[in-house]
């Protein structure tokens, strides 16, 4: 039987998977024609989101260590 993930995998690879979204978001609306300013502006404030969430989840696996 595989090994199952770490919690650390698991945010992770959610991290990187809601960084993908924001890309393919950005892209695809530079790419119908949307302003590039606005394109980038809410790739920006998604991506400062999804980091600070990341740095969240982090310090709450710590501090479960902890428990």
């Amino acid at each position: 039987m595989a090994d199952l993930p770490t919690d650390t995998e698991i945010v992770a690879g959610a991290y990187a998977e809601r960084v993908r979204d924001l890309f393919r978001v950005l892209a695809e609306s530079v790419a119908t024609g949307e302003p590039e300013r606005d394109a980038i502006l809410r790739f920006r404030r998604g991506l400062v989101s999804a980091r600070r969430v990341y740095a969240m989840a982090v310090e709450a696996m710590k501090d479960g260590d902890k428990a």
